[in-house]
């Protein structure tokens, strides 16, 4: 088949795949990832209808796009008032959990498979924070959790964050060979501190000009337009452009709180139409790079696949820790189980770990691998419990039923 076509009849399969594996999301909870993932190694590893070698060559742009989408997604929907209100309960979560991943996965990576501690650690911050896009849709879902799922989100926000951060903070000690913690920690400050700055400014001074530009056509494309623009400032400016679109996002997500901090005359507010726009970008994007990330899977040891799935297991352990301490003295309403099994790896950590190895970080070639591996076993764990904690009532009275069949079985060998 000629491949121009071929590329077009996957593009089609794809969108399909994503709009239908968001429809069985809303009635099994079953998140469509796990779909796409597996449509991916069915193009690609099974079939070889992609060359895995020319795919590598775009990974680094079709990765910076994606998360510049997701990050700027991130900003528009997060409140900065639920921000505030709950952000003390969010940030232990958030920090706690991704710096004890981080570590635990760089300990298993070197005492398991050998590796250098930066490469661990490396691997452990793509790891270390949940998804936010699964996060956020399974826990509307759910029903009767109150604070819970205000914590839940924006704790999946800030880990996608922290990911990204320590991910190209990793990167860099490891491309120049600086290991110093001061420079890693002024090299942090920077990147942060250019990124919030450079997206602040360019959001707020976007605000002024879309009231100017009211009821015109083609805002969003105008929109995506100062994004990039954004993402290309903050990096040649030393910052790090993700941090800039999470920023902008933020400014424009709650356009209305910031217009009343600026006294804005009239009130300045992000239309539906450019929201609606963005989310079906963001479906776009989102459905493509899974599709990508399982294009990209190499089954080059079950070694690494059991590594995975260890991974997967230990996480869940230090999610269980983290929980019980972020939230030691308030079990927020007896909703820890919930919030344990709320793991999920996703799209962020699928973009991360395809861009060391095009960044030429030495023996990272592996990364997708483990991490494809990391984010099926992550949602599935989530999947299940997500389950059993819906069909609560359910589960028990099925045990109930086993344990009478038990004793109605130890009752017949005993007469």
């Amino acid at each position: 088949m000629d491949p121009a076509l071929l590329a077009f009849l996957t593009a089609s399969i794809i969108i399909f795949l994503g709009f239908l594996g968001e429809e069985f999301f809303k009635r099994t909870s079953i998140p469509e990832p796990i779909l796409l993932l597996l449509f991916g190694v069915l193009l690609g590893p099974v079939f070889h209808l992609f060359a895995k070698d020319a795919l590598i060559s775009i990974t680094p742009y079709f990765s910076a796009l994606a998360l510049i989408v997701i990050l700027f997604d991130g900003g528009l929907n997060m409140n900065i008032k639920d921000t505030f209100k709950h952000s003390l309960r969010a940030i232990a979560l958030a920090l706690l959990g991704w710096l004890l991943s981080v570590l635990v996965v760089a300990f298993l990576c070197k005492s398991l498979l050998g590796w250098r501690w930066l490469n661990g650690l490396l691997l452990g911050s793509i790891l270390g924070g949940s998804s936010s896009l699964i996060v956020i849709g399974l826990l509307r879902k759910i029903k009767n959790i109150g604070k819970i799922e205000v914590v839940l989100s924006l704790e999946s926000i800030m880990t996608d964050v922290l990911c990204t951060v320590g991910a190209f903070v990793a990167i860099g000690v490891i491309l120049s060979g600086e290991v110093s913690l001061q420079a890693a920690l002024s090299s942090i400050i920077v990147a942060f501190s250019v990124g919030i700055l450079v997206g602040t400014v360019f959001g707020i001074g976007w605000l002024f000009i879309l009231e100017k530009l009211k009821g015109k056509p083609n805002t969003y494309m105008l929109t995506l337009a100062v994004l990039l623009l954004a993402f290309f400032m903050a990096s040649t400016l030393g910052g790090t452009g993700a941090i800039s679109a999470l920023f902008l996002g933020l400014v424009l997500g709650n356009s209305g709180f910031i217009a009343k901090i600026f006294n804005f005359k009239p009130k300045v507010c992000i239309g539906r139409s450019v929201r609606s726009f963005h989310n079906q970008i963001n479906f776009l994007i989102r459905s493509f790079f899974f599709v990508f990330t399982g294009l990209l899977f190499s089954f080059s040891s079950i070694y690494f696949v059991l590594f995975g799935v260890l991974l997967a297991v230990a996480l869940l352990g230090v999610r269980f820790l983290t929980v019980r301490a972020a939230t030691f003295r308030d079990n927020m309403n007896g909703k820890r189980n919930l919030m344990t099994i709320m793991l999920p790896r996703g799209l962020a950590a699928a973009v991360l770990a395809s861009l060391p190895f095009t960044m030429g970080v030495p023996d990272s070639q592996v990364f997708p691998e483990i991490a494809f591996i990391v984010i099926l076993a992550t949602i599935s764990i989530c999947t299940i419990g997500v389950f059993f904690y819906q069909n609560e009532k359910t589960c028990e009275g099925i045990c109930l039923v086993f344990q009478k069949i038990k004793r109605g079985v130890a009752s017949k060998k005993k007469g």
